[in-house]
This record gives structure tokens, sequence and C-alpha cells, in this order.
């Protein structure tokens, strides 16, 4: 896998290769580069890269650009990129995101919250939106009230984004941290920032006392 320079990195940025960050949410927290996808996990890489970043092996679609930490093992994702012989990794970033940073090319952030504190926002909020991006059964299951199902697999649907109002405080519900910060990143990609991640996932929402939890008719535990 070749490594590039900031320069050749953001070359290929520029002609639409799209840039996947693998480092880990904690990492990603502190900064990412600016229209990137985050793909911590390798399972979720492999259930998601083809349909968030373009990305098709079979059909051989655009490659990518990968982001990870100085010290990151590389090879779970390049498995999920590869047919056995031919990988569609065009390169990675010389010195991680630091690299691009010191550099000065354009970053980003995501604010991430506790659940007590959407918790306390909601009552005062009138523009809150609350977005779960869990599987549409799992929701169905329990839910906060007045949320909205958005489920990963239908995040890049353009009628279900445009939904989402310019003066909209998103806060995000995924089933994990992860899963969160990927459609928190591909959100952003699409040029909707007031977003907020709930830390934890659906296991922090549950443990929250004060939240209000409900449950669609005829769906099972």
């Amino acid at each position: 896998m070749t490594a590039l320079s900031v320069e050749a990195f953001s070359q290929l940025a520029e002609q639409g290769l799209p840039i996947i960050d693998i480092r880990d949410t904690e990492l990603l927290k502190q900064g990412f580069i600016k229209g990137s996808i985050s793909l911590s996990d390798p399972a979720i890489f492999g259930a998601h890269i083809g349909a968030f970043s373009g990305f098709s092996i079979s059909s051989g679609l655009s490659p990518v650009l990968l982001v990870g930490d100085v010290a990151q093992n590389f090879e779970p994702f390049l498995q999920q990129l590869s047919d056995g012989a031919n990988t569609r990794v065009k390169g990675y970033l010389e010195g991680g995101f630091e690299a691009w940073e010191k550099a000065g090319e354009a970053v980003d952030l995501i604010i991430d919250v506790e659940v007590d504190e959407l918790i306390m926002d909601i009552p005062f909020d009138e523009n809150l939106v609350i977005m779960d991006t869990r599987p549409a059964v799992n929701f169905g299951n329990g839910h906060l009230k007045d949320a909205v199902s958005l489920p990963l697999a239908q995040i890049n649907d353009p009628l279900r984004i445009a939904a989402i109002e310019e003066n909209d405080n998103v806060y995000i519900i995924g089933e994990n941290d992860q899963e969160a910060f990927l459609a928190a990143t591909i959100l952003k990609k699409q040029d909707i920032h007031n977003l907020r991640v709930v830390l934890g996932g659906w296991n922090a929402v549950q443990s929250e006392k004060k939240a209000r939890i409900i449950k669609e008719p005829g769906m099972l535990n």
C-alpha cells in the first residue's frame, strides 16, 4: 500500500476519491479531515463501505484513500477492500491526521454529548431533533420519545436528508459510538453540520433513568 504525502493525498482527494478515516473514535473526537467518513470498526467497515463511499469491489468503482493512526494496523481494513488479488486502496496518508493538520489543511470536528445533556436539552430546545440510526426493528423495540428513525442503510437517501432543516439541532443515537460517528461524518459530508453525537449509544440511553423510552405496537422484544 502506497504512503502518500499530504500534497499527493490532497490532490487525489480533490479528484473525488473518498477518504475513509479508520482511526479510533477517541482520536476522531480531536478532529478529522473535512469530508472524510469515519469507519473505525472493521466489521462496520465491511458492512457499509460500499453504501457510503461509492465504492464497490465487483464493479471497480472509485478507489479510496485511508487515514489511520501512525501505528495503525491497516490489514483488517485492506481485507475488506480486496477481491483476493487486487486492492482498491489508492494509498494512505503518511504521518496520519497529525501531518494533515500540521500542513494547515481543512479539518472538521464533531460535538459529542452525554445522554443526560440530551435529556436536559429536550424540554428547552424547540429545534431539537433526535435521530436514531439503529435498524428499524431495533428502533421499534424501544426508542426515545419523539425520536426519528433514520437507519444507516438509508442515511444517503436524498429525500430523508432533505427533511433535515437548517435550524434543526440534530442529536445522533447509534447502536454504539462507532456507528454514530459514521452517521455524523456522512451527514457532514452532505453539508449538515449542526450535529451532536450522543455518547454510549443505545446502551447509555437505556441506562439513563430520566429517558422516556417507548415501544412501537407489534414489535418483538
